[in-house]
């Protein structure tokens, strides 16, 4: 994906690089040439010369420039943090978005790959969102999904990714989990919602659809069977947590 921020953490390093470099055959050079040494005789044989007072104050200004160089690259890196946590969170939940998700997906599935420990995701989908936002309008709406996002930061573990995936569909990453760890923690936010206050609006239910890392699969498919499961979920009526389903079930 192209970078089209104007700061980034490479082109940072590069110029701070730079710098150093300048400064470096600088003295280099004046040690090649031996300008120390004739500053120093010339000054020795022009006592009254003002070039020494000239000298400081290039001194000064050199080194007023670097400080302020390095204040501003400072603030460049900061500026370049805020942006990239404001490009990977949800503006309605503030859970991560869905790029930062698939990341989280890339990352876990190689290391899966490479230390083989499996992961699990969860998919999951508010029943019924539609009629909340019909009902209620999309204020309540958006306060019922910055609610459930609570819920899932609740119950996640803190190694584990939230996320929103779209729309009323969010996904849990849950690194060195097996599906029944997986299971049991989509039974345990199945639960918690039911006992979450939501009003003005109703009770609010959730489908979930459950998915372990194999060794043939990769982020799309393991998204994709944890969909299986989430489909397979909602076609059960609702409020419910599969984690299995046969394997000619429709996507």
């Amino acid at each position: 994906m192209r970078n089209y921020w104007p700061f980034s953490t490479r082109r940072i390093r590069i110029e701070l690089a730079l710098i150093a470099l300048f400064n470096l055959v600088s003295f280099l050079l004046f040690v090649h040439f031996e300008l120390f040494d004739k500053l120093d005789d010339w000054f020795h044989l022009h006592p009254d010369s003002s070039l020494d007072e000239v000298l400081l104050i290039g001194f000064t200004l050199a080194l007023s420039m670097s400080l302020f160089a390095v204040r501003r690259l400072r603030e460049a890196r900061s500026l370049l943090r805020a942006l990239r946590r404001q490009a990977e969170r949800d503006d309605v939940t503030g859970l991560a978005n869905r790029r930062r998700a698939n990341q989280a997906l890339q990352r876990e599935t190689e290391r899966s790959c490479r230390f083989g420990r499996r992961y699990s995701v969860l998919l999951i989908d508010l029943d019924h969102f539609k009629s909340i936002n019909d009902r209620h309008g999309h204020q309540v709406g958006d306060a019922v999904l910055q609610r459930f996002g609570k819920v899932l930061q609740k119950r996640a573990r803190q190694l584990d990714t939230v996320a929103r995936w779209g729309g009323e569909e969010f996904i849990v990453i849950c690194p060195e989990t097996e599906l029944a760890g997986a299971l049991t923690l989509a039974e345990n936010i199945r639960q918690l919602l039911l006992e979450t206050d939501f009003s003005p609006a109703s009770a609010v239910t959730a489908s979930i659809g459950v998915a372990t890392l194999a060794d043939d699969d990769t982020p799309d498919s393991l998204v994709h069977r944890a969909d299986m499961c989430l489909y397979a979920a909602k076609q059960a009526g609702r409020n419910q947590v599969v984690g299995h389903v046969d394997a000619a079930a429709p996507p």
